[in-house]
């Protein structure tokens, strides 16, 4: 439980608040490139700021000022020039510094221009995303991301707008115990509502409550475990029966808010992160970044551009959409309110991962209010390496069961993840069972994923 106090100073993000003071010491994803590609010019928020995002018409990115300084015109309609945005109304001319390059009505010798700035910020692409910096100089580095690296040949992003705060989205990725309810249980009501559940044994929704009945019977339950590092954290949880030394892992955490959900898992297809960016107070741009990656034998087309999509929490009839993991995650987020009341919570073992990241940030936040730098703020191009799982500090026996290749078991919940392209008892295939089902390139995928399966099947 927290004071009212407490829950302002972590969940808002706004210019001046201790949260958003923090989060401006960090690279944020403002747009997907794709976004530009179609429209050049196209106006975001971020951190409780509306800014307009352009690409003039030499390639420079520029994110400045919604309103142009002289007359208050959107500049969500200004004109890309070869150098800078220019405002429609008497062609005002500023470049991505802010600096007023051209009042061209203005007489020849007049330096009011000089004299005239409009907000500015940095802006650089990265793995298809574009990424905006609203903090103090010297700018840091824009970290590297793994799978934002150009040789994971397959990519694709997903976007969700939340109804909701950041921390909520974060704070509750990193709760290891949800995925037997909100995976198990309530995946199996949603398919009931709309007259499609199954007794398939390897949908995650079965799996899932079998196991639970299994420890239910056993009388045991999921202990989770939480690994701080130079980064953030890493996550696991084992069963209250089993060996002291054996957690299965969970996604790591980049701190302030990236999660890599099969992070330190070798021998998956697919590998994600998950982004909960704070557009303001009570909005969330989620974002699904999704790489696959295929045996070597199996090449998929060289990518031009990463495709993205966004996906709506509801229907075209108003109802949310539960049938699918990352919907399930979404409504535990957005149905606890735009911020969650964190002075009526009552809290208990099996949230030691909440209580552990909400530490983490208000010790961020005090060293920032003490004039010191945050972590994960980079520097030093020899420091900003690509990001990956950290294991440091697990186990031995731990360690080796996470990187060693993944074998097929029964009982594992996401076995079907191996098989997105067979189709399921239902009738369906285990694709539309994750988001992965509203990716451009789902026949692509597809496709891919039937061939590496018969390789496998000759390799075996």
């Amino acid at each position: 439980m927290l004071t009212q106090e407490e829950n302002e100073m972590l969940t808002r993000v706004g210019p001046g608040t201790p949260c958003g003071e923090l989060m401006r010491r960090y690279w944020h994803p403002i747009a997907a490139t794709v976004q530009l590609d179609d429209n050049p010019v196209r106006k975001v928020r971020i951190l409780g700021e509306d800014l307009v995002l352009y690409r003039d018409r030499s390639g420079n990115l520029g994110l400045i000022g919604p309103r142009c300084p002289h007359r208050a015109m959107h500049m969500e309609f200004g004109i890309p020039e070869a150098v800078g945005l220019r405002c429609p109304y008497h062609g005002w001319l500023f470049d991505g510094t802010g600096r007023c390059l051209e009042m061209p009505l203005a007489p020849p010798d007049s330096t009011f221009k000089d004299r005239v700035r409009t907000t500015a910020y940095q802006a650089q692409e990265m793995g298809g995303l574009i990424w905006a910096y609203l903090g103090p100089e010297p700018v840091p580095l824009l970290p590297r991301l793994g799978l934002c690296e150009p040789e994971n040949e397959l990519r694709q992003v997903i976007g969700h707008t939340l109804p909701c705060n950041w921390l909520q989205v974060m704070e509750n990725r990193g709760d290891q115990q949800h995925d037997i309810y909100l995976h198990g249980r309530l995946f199996q009501y949603a398919l009931e509502r709309q007259g499609k559940l199954t007794d398939d044994p390897y949908a995650r929704y079965n799996a899932t409550m079998r196991q639970q009945a299994e420890r239910l019977e056993r009388g045991t339950y999921t202990m989770p475990k939480i690994v701080r590092n130079k980064h953030g954290f890493t996550k696991g949880v084992r069963e209250s029966d089993g060996p002291e030394d054996v957690w299965r892992l969970g996604g790591p955490v980049f701190f302030p808010y990236l999660v890599y959900p099969n992070g330190g898992s070798r021998g998956s297809i697919r590998h994600d992160y998950q982004i909960g960016v704070p557009i303001d107070d009570v909005t969330t741009w989620h974002i699904s970044y999704r790489s696959y990656t295929f045996p070597p034998e199996v090449r998929p087309p060289r990518q031009t551009r990463i495709p993205y999509v966004d996906v709506p929490i509801q229907d075209e009839n108003g109802k949310y959409i539960l049938d699918y993991v990352l919907g399930q995650d979404m409504v535990a987020w957005y149905a606890q309110g735009e911020i969650t009341d964190r002075t009526q919570e009552h809290l208990y073992e099996g949230d030691a991962l909440i209580i552990a990241y909400r530490q983490m940030l208000k010790e961020q936040i005090e060293i920032v209010q003490q004039g010191g730098e945050p972590m994960n703020v980079f520097r030093a191009p020899a420091e900003n390496v690509p990001w990956g799982a950290m294991l440091e500090g697990w186990p031995e026996a731990t360690i080796k069961a996470a990187t060693q290749p993944s074998v097929r078991r029964q009982k594992n919940t996401t076995d079907y993840r191996f098989s997105f392209h067979k189709v399921s008892h239902g009738g369906w295939k285990y694709i539309e069972d994750d988001v992965d089902r509203y990716c451009p390139d789902r026949e692509l995928i597809l496709k891919l994923y039937e061939e590496a399966d018969k390789l496998m099947q000759q390799q075996a």
